[in-house]
């Protein structure tokens, strides 16, 4: 994959956390147009550059919390 390519996937995907309308993992991972493991690869990701992301099974949405 290309870095450009990559780097605007995970743009698009931390500001979709960042608004809380991601819903289940299977659905966000279709609207990216990726697979489930790629889409937890992502989320991984952005942990590691410090984004502290966690899921409400209630409201069925990725979101960002302070640390």
């Amino acid at each position: 994959m290309k870095y450009p390519y990559k780097t605007k996937m995970m743009e698009r995907l931390l500001a979709l956390i960042a608004e809380e309308k991601t819903g289940p993992a299977e659905d966000l991972s279709q609207r990216m147009f990726v697979s489930v493991p790629t889409l937890n690869r992502y989320i991984s990701e952005l942990r590691e550059l410090g984004n502290i992301i966690e899921y409400s099974r209630t409201r069925q949405t990725y979101f960002l919390t302070k640390k």
